[in-house]
């Protein structure tokens, strides 16, 4: 899952996961995304630190918070590079700086994705 409200960088992560593969539902606001989250159960969540009306950070603290999803990695973006230090409070797995190469992004989601292989 992908959250963003920059629908340039939306439909950059968006296109790039879905050519490589990976089954993508993407979100302009995170008004809808926990009620998402329970249909897609995603394997990853890349969501911005700063969204209209939203904290980014708070979403993944809740994430990691819950029993029920805090085993999902979460990668964490922002143009504020302070953002990145505060892993403690917010507890996501990764961080990049906006604005990001692709591939560093894929090659952070390959990491996440090959440390915790999906059996179906």
């Amino acid at each position: 899952m992908v959250i963003d409200d920059d629908p340039a960088v939306l439909e950059a992560i968006e296109l790039s996961l879905t050519y490589c593969g990976f089954q993508v539902r993407s979100l302009l606001s995170a008004e809808n995304f926990f009620p998402m989250l329970a249909d897609f159960d995603p394997h990853l969540v890349i969501v911005d630190y700063q969204l209209r009306g939203y904290n980014g950070g708070e979403i993944c603290m809740k994430l990691k918070s819950d029993p029920q999803t805090c085993t999902i990695p979460v990668i964490l973006l922002s143009a504020h590079s302070e953002a990145g230090l505060m892993t403690d409070k917010y507890h996501f797995d990764e961080f990049l700086s906006k604005p990001f190469d692709l591939s560093v992004l894929l090659n952070k989601i390959h990491g996440f994705i090959n440390q915790n292989p999906v059996i179906d």
